[in-house]
């Protein structure tokens, strides 16, 4: 328990000024280090070799061959050890704590890590490259460097054999009556497990309090549609990945 509030602590020193009233930016690096020292290595799988490591989480059914397969054998082993080359670091305790919680590729029973940052973005680069080396030589170089950051269900799903779809969002209306409302939370359920985040519309639905067949003092309002929405959204949470991707219009 000690372990895990040092981070947390180092991190919270952002909020205090040292003596000459400067902010301790250094006290959040510390906090990587005592992340990673105390958690992140700790509950990494350790493998041999990157040969090794890619033949297992393909044979067990965590990486998805058919990206793979699109390059040489040769290119692929190069291109992750070119990534842990780069000399990449986080820039931020936040940065770090949010990818080791929700992006990068974990066992089965989400209790220790297969994926460190620079694995998470080479298959991300092999998956959107589609065998084009130079390309996906470039992609790694660009997320490394943080001048490109592909969206969330992008850079969460892809290479994964079990993932969601490589969407985004979308925006859905949703009309005054009862059939629309029931399709719109079929929707979510759906769109949500599918990995994309889902905006709606609900300026069409009436206000608390409207009148229902000229019967005044019916209807919920929106309130009610939307606590549907958000237990549909949390339902379907992608594996436990994200959170409900919703945002009410």
């Amino acid at each position: 328990m000690q372990e895990t509030m040092d981070y947390h602590a180092l991190n919270a020193m952002l909020n205090l000024y040292d003596k000459a009233g400067h902010i301790q930016f250094d006290k959040d690096q510390q906090a990587i280090d005592a992340f990673f020292a105390a958690h992140v290595r700790p509950h990494s799988v350790k493998f041999a070799s990157q040969h090794e490591r890619l033949e297992t989480l393909v044979r067990e059914g965590y990486y998805d061959d058919a990206v793979l397969a699109r390059y040489d054998r040769a290119f692929v082993f190069r291109l992750f050890e070119h990534a842990h080359a780069s000399g990449f670091r986080f820039q931020t305790f936040l940065g770090a704590w949010k990818f080791y919680t929700s992006y990068t590729l974990k066992t089965f029973d989400g209790k220790r890590y297969l994926e460190h940052f620079e694995d998470r973005v080479t298959m991300v680069a092999l998956t959107l490259a589609q065998g084009d080396e130079t390309l996906a030589t470039q992609l790694t170089d660009e997320m490394l460097s943080g001048r490109f950051q592909p969206a969330t269900p992008t850079f969460l799903n892809c290479g994964k054999q079990q993932r969601g779809e490589l969407v985004s969002c979308f925006l859905l209306r949703i009309e005054d009556n009862m059939e629309s409302i029931g399709r719109a939370v079929n929707s979510a359920l759906q769109l949500s497990k599918r990995g994309g985040g889902v905006a709606f519309l609900l300026s069409n639905l009436r206000e608390a309090g409207a009148p229902i067949k000229r019967i005044e003092n019916q209807s919920s309002g929106v309130i009610p549609v939307m606590k549907m929405l958000e237990d549909a959204f949390s339902y379907a949470n992608q594996l436990g990945a994200r959170g409900p991707p919703a945002a009410p219009n």
